[in-house]
C-alpha cells in the first residue's frame, strides 16, 4: 500500500511524495534476494545454486540496493495508476530515504501532459478571406501559360523593357577594386517585371549584347536598414545576351497542345477559373483555420512538457539529417522548434475541446469514407493498412472539429477581389 501527495511545481511538472509501507518492502526485498543468487556464482556453488541465507548474509548491500530500486519503481508506477498522470520524459528522483516508522519515502518531480481549462473556444469573431477571381486575373494566368511555351529571339540592337537580359555582375570595393566572392554569373532579368532592383534596371537600358558598363546603386539616408542607409553600390557588369519573346497565339490549337481534354480556348478560361477558384478557396481555408487556432491557443493557454517538444524535434532533426547529413542539428531544432510548440499546442487543446463536446469518430464515419472511394484498389489497401487507417480517423476527427469550430464561432468575410 502506498500513499501519494502532488506538490503542482507548474501546469506540466509535478512533485509525487510517495510514502510505501515497510511491510510492502519484504516481499520486493525476498524477490531481489533470489535475483541475487540467480545473478552470483559463489565459491564451492554452481551459478544460481548459493544458498539463499548465505546470499543475504554476503551480499545484503546489493539486495537492498536492488531493493530499494525496485521499491522506488513499483510505488512510482502505482501512484501513477492510482492518480491516473499520463508521464512524460523520464522521472526524476530527488529524494529516496526511509522515515522514523521504517516506511519507504520518495520525493519524484515527473512531467505530465497538462490539464487544460478550457475558458473560451466559441464565439470568436475570425476573418476569413473570401477571393472573387476576375476575368483579368484569368487572362494573367493564361498569359503566363503562353511565356512558358514562348520562342526566344536574339535582340540585334539595344536592351528595352520587356527583353530578358542574361548577364554577369561583379560588386566593387569604394577603391573601384573587384570584391572577392562577389561575382555573380548568368544573372536573368526580365526588364521591367519588377523582381529586379529598379535603378540597377533603368542603367541596363541601352545597353547590347557583350557591353560592358559600371551601374550604381544609392541607398536612401533614411533607408529602413540602418547598416543600408547612404551606403554606395558599384557593379561592373557585362551582358552576355539580349533576347524577346514570341508569344504563342492563343488559339484552339493552342488549347489542344497545352492540354488533350480541352478542345477551345473557352474551355481553358473556364478550366483556369475553376482551378484558380480551388487554389484560394483552400488557401483561404488554411489560413482561416491557422487565424482560428492561434486564436484558440491565446484564449486557452498552457504550457508543454519539455520532452514532449524534444521528442517532435528529435523527429524533425531524423528527417531532415537523413535527407541532408550536413544539417546542423542545433540550427534545425532553433528553426523549428517555434513550429513544433505551436503544433503540438494545438493537437493538443484540439483533442481537449473534442473531448469536452463528445466529437468522436464513429463507425459510419468511417464507412462513408470508404464508400466514398471510387477505387477498389485504394479501398483494398487502405482497409489492410492499420497505420494508414489510424490516419484515416485521425482526418476525420480533425474535420469534425473543424466543423464544430467553424459553425460555433462567427465568421468575418473579407471580400478580395483579383
Amino acid at each position: 500500500m502506498i500513499k501519494t501527495t502532488i506538490r503542482e511545481i507548474s501546469s506540466c511538472r509535478k512533485e509525487l511524495s510517495i510514502t510505501m509501507n515497510k511491510d510492502d518492502l519484504e516481499p520486493i526485498r525476498e524477490k531481489q534476494a533470489k535475483r541475487v543468487q540467480r545473478e552470483i556464482q559463489y565459491p564451492g556453488f554452481r551459478r544460481g545454486k548459493t544458498p539463499l541465507g548465505l546470499v543475504k548474509r554476503n551480499f545484503a548491500d546489493a539486495i537492498e540496493a536492488y531493493t530499494l530500486e525496485a521499491a522506488v519503481d513499483e510505488s512510482l508506477q502505482q501512484s501513477i495508476r492510482e492518480n491516473d498522470l499520463l508521464i512524460v520524459g523520464t522521472p526524476e528522483a530527488k529524494k529516496v530515504d526511509f522515515d522514523e516508522n521504517g516506511d519507504l519515502v520518495s520525493v519524484v518531480e515527473v512531467e505530465t501532459m497538462p490539464e487544460i481549462n478550457l475558458k473560451k473556444y466559441n464565439g470568436l469573431e475570425i476573418t476569413k478571406d473570401e477571393y472573387e477571381i476576375s476575368d483579368s486575373f484569368v487572362d494573367q494566368t493564361i498569359e503566363r501559360y503562353l511565356k512558358e511555351k514562348a520562342e526566344l529571339h536574339s535582340v540585334d540592337g539595344v536592351i528595352e523593357k520587356g527583353h530578358l537580359v542574361i548577364m554577369d555582375m561583379q560588386e566593387l570595393d569604394a577603391e573601384g577594386k573587384p570584391i572577392a566572392q562577389k561575382k555573380y554569373t548568368d544573372i536573368s532579368v526580365r526588364i521591367g517585371d519588377g523582381r529586379f532592383d529598379p535603378e540597377l534596371e533603368e542603367q541596363l537600358l541601352g545597353m547590347k549584347e557583350g557591353e560592358k558598363r559600371t551601374i550604381v546603386k544609392i541607398y536612401p539616408d533614411d533607408f529602413p536598414q540602418k547598416n543600408m542607409a547612404g551606403k554606395k553600390e558599384s557593379y561592373d557588369v557585362q551582358i552576355r545576351s539580349v533576347q524577346y519573346e514570341v508569344l504563342p497565339e492563343l488559339n484552339d490549337e493552342f488549347v489542344k497542345e497545352l492540354n488533350a481534354e480541352m478542345e477551345t480556348v473557352e474551355d481553358l478560361k473556364k478550366a483556369t477559373r475553376a482551378q484558380l477558384e480551388k487554389n484560394y478557396q483552400d488557401e483561404s481555408e488554411n489560413r482561416f483555420f491557422q487565424d482560428l487556432s492561434q486564436k484558440l491557443l491565446e484564449e486557452n493557454p498552457f504550457d508543454l512538457p519539455e520532452a514532449v517538444i524534444e521528442h517532435y524535434l528529435d523527429k524533425v532533426v531524423e528527417d531532415i539529417k537523413r535527407r541532408n547529413p550536413k544539417a546542423s542539428e542545433e540550427q534545425i531544432r532553433q528553426h523549428y522548434r517555434t513550429e513544433a510548440e505551436f503544433t503540438l499546442k494545438w493537437h493538443h487543446l484540439r483533442d481537449q475541446i473534442a473531448k469536452v463536446e463528445g466529437i468522436k469518430v464513429t463507425e459510419k464515419d468511417e464507412k462513408t469514407f470508404f464508400d466514398e472511394l471510387k477505387d477498389d484498389k485504394t479501398r483494398e489497401f487502405f482497409m489492410q493498412n492499420e497505420q494508414l487507417q489510424e490516419r484515416i480517423k485521425d482526418d476525420i476527427l480533425f474535420r469534425k472539429i473543424s466543423d464544430f469550430l467553424k459553425n460555433s464561432n462567427k465568421v468575418k468575410n473579407n471580400k478580395i477581389k483579383l
